[in-house]
């Protein structure tokens, strides 16, 4: 989860903070990021980063791990949610 929390704290809205939750339910490892971020590529994760482009993996490792991701942005932040086979 180190793409996850580094994520957060370089994208999040220059606060260089986050919360990290990490729980277990029944057969798979649930964590979630949240911070003050704004995401603006709507598709972050979903296609690899250009080749010139420092870092940008680490959401599209998420996406290629976790059996489900999604990401909820609102007023007061982004959380990035994802389900991991336990």
């Amino acid at each position: 989860m180190a793409g996850l929390t580094t994520d957060g704290v370089v994208h999040g809205a220059g606060s260089g903070t986050g919360t990290l939750r990490i729980r277990a339910e029944s057969d798979r490892i649930v964590c979630e990021v949240h911070d003050g971020g704004q995401p603006n590529d709507p598709l972050a994760g979903r296609r690899p980063p250009r080749p010139a482009q420092p870092g940008g993996g680490g959401l599209l490792l998420v996406h290629r791990l976790a059996d489900l991701a999604g990401v909820h942005t609102g007023p007061d932040g982004t959380t990035l949610r994802c389900y991991l086979p336990g």
